[in-house]
């Protein structure tokens, strides 16, 4: 009885419920188009990141927090403490016995592959254009294991590095700053004195920006004699199983590598709080948008609970209790949010295609060709919840304030 009676005052105003309608399936809408734009960036973002870079990055360093000398003579945490006479002393920077560390590695479950890298700083010339390189020595057969840079070589080939005497592998930004392209020679020169010849065998591009701007592959052994590190490895690089795990498998390898071991997660740690605050804004806008529909779901109910005065008191008179008009009129809201929500999920799957066919080229943090539109089951369930609950929520007012009418008082004019 409360349904079909619910059924018949929805139908009756069909104006006013497309308007509640129409405002949540926008809401909806908007959520699932802002929400999946936001989460398109930040996967590309990470998924490239870690792709490009791998997992986890042992450095040639320790991590030291504390300081065991100057504690034991000084107990208390406070201490203002000064050091003079001091003199640094010159020490190699290197990851001791590289190949027993990565065999040991290469035992422990979830561990797919390790690779050994050196790494320093260089100035890249071509012409009258220099540009700061951040050289990475690698051993191309082990390196493809960890990372997808074999992949995203779009100029000429991953294998000529091998084959090339002192050949480097430019990141796109690189090569375009430099004017080089393939199969120019181009002169590099480091920190330590080294400097060489180097013809570029081929241009890759991962999508991030700071990698391909600024980044360049060499073989192991021309990346050692450039940065003046001779037999020297100073990272190595991990392949996991799973990426979302490397926080935990990097706390796992830095008790048994005993250097500054970091996950993806820390190394991008700062970017990564930006596309927190980044979600947490998109949040806060479609929420608003979606607490004004329900705003308006509360006012045309509460207007449609005043004109049915008379109707409450008749229904009542004929036996009705409080509790079947509050069900009448919180069924409304309840439709309206089933009926919007609905809606609204398919023309949010509609707007995430159209957005994702819209042909921008996109060049900042990442880089993309088009609007980067990524789909999860959980933001279309989040929409698709959180309407029914706002709306039926705002429909609680005007159903309790109908149900307080007293049919006596109603017929007496007091109402």
């Amino acid at each position: 009885m409360c349904w079909l009676i619910s059924t018949r005052y929805f139908l009756a105003h069909k104006r006013q419920s497309l308007v509640c309608i129409a405002g949540v399936t926008i809401s909806v809408t908007m959520y699932i188009a802002m929400s999946a734009m936001m989460a398109g960036f930040t996967d590309k973002f990470i998924i490239e990141t870690v792709e490009s870079t791998g997992h986890i990055l042992i450095n040639d360093e320790p991590r030291e927090t504390q300081t065991p000398i100057l504690q034991l003579a000084y107990s208390d945490p406070n201490a203002l403490l000064s050091l003079e006479g001091t003199k640094p002393r010159e020490q190699v920077k290197k990851i001791r016995n590289p190949e027993g560390l990565m065999a040991k590695l290469r035992r422990l479950p979830g561990i797919v592959a390790v690779a050994p890298e050196v790494t320093g700083d260089a100035i890249g010339s071509y012409g009258t254009k220099t540009l700061n390189l951040a050289i990475v020595g690698i051993e191309p057969e082990q390196q493809v294991a960890v990372t997808t840079i074999g992949d995203k070589v779009v100029e000429g080939g991953f294998s000529r590095l091998r084959g090339t005497a002192d050949g480097v592998l430019l990141g796109r930004g690189v090569a375009q700053l430099l004017g080089a392209k393939v199969n120019d020679i181009i002169s590099l020169s480091s920190s330590t004195g080294g400097r060489t010849t180097a013809r570029v065998v081929g241009i890759f591009q991962t999508g991030v920006t700071p990698v391909d701007y600024s980044r360049a592959y060499m073989l192991m052994n021309s990346a050692q004699t450039l940065l003046d590190k001779k037999n020297i490895v100073n990272r190595i690089t991990i392949r996991t199983a799973d990426y979302t795990q490397a926080e935990a498998y990097a706390k796992q390898i830095e008790s048994i590598a005993g250097y500054k071991t970091e996950s993806w997660q820390e190394s991008n740690a700062n970017f990564l709080k930006i596309f927190r605050i980044q979600t947490i804004i998109t949040d806060f806008i479609t929420g608003a948008l979606l607490v004004v529909a329900a705003f308006g779901v509360l006012n045309i109910l509460i207007m449609a609970v005043l004109e049915r005065v008379n109707d409450i008191a008749i229904l009542k008179s004929f036996g009705l209790s409080r509790r079947d008009i509050t069900l009448i009129y919180l069924m409304q809201g309840i439709v309206i949010g089933l009926i919007g929500a609905t809606i609204g999920l398919g023309f949010g799957k509609a707007a995430v295609e159209g957005l994702r066919r819209i042909p921008i080229t996109m060049e900042g943090l990442i880089r993309a060709e088009g609007l980067l539109m990524s789909e999860h089951l959980h933001q279309y369930v989040t929409a698709f919840c959180a309407a029914v609950v706002v709306v039926t929520a705002a429909a609680v007012y005007p159903a309790r304030r109908a149900a307080k009418y007293d049919p006596v008082d109603v017929i007496r004019g007091a109402h």
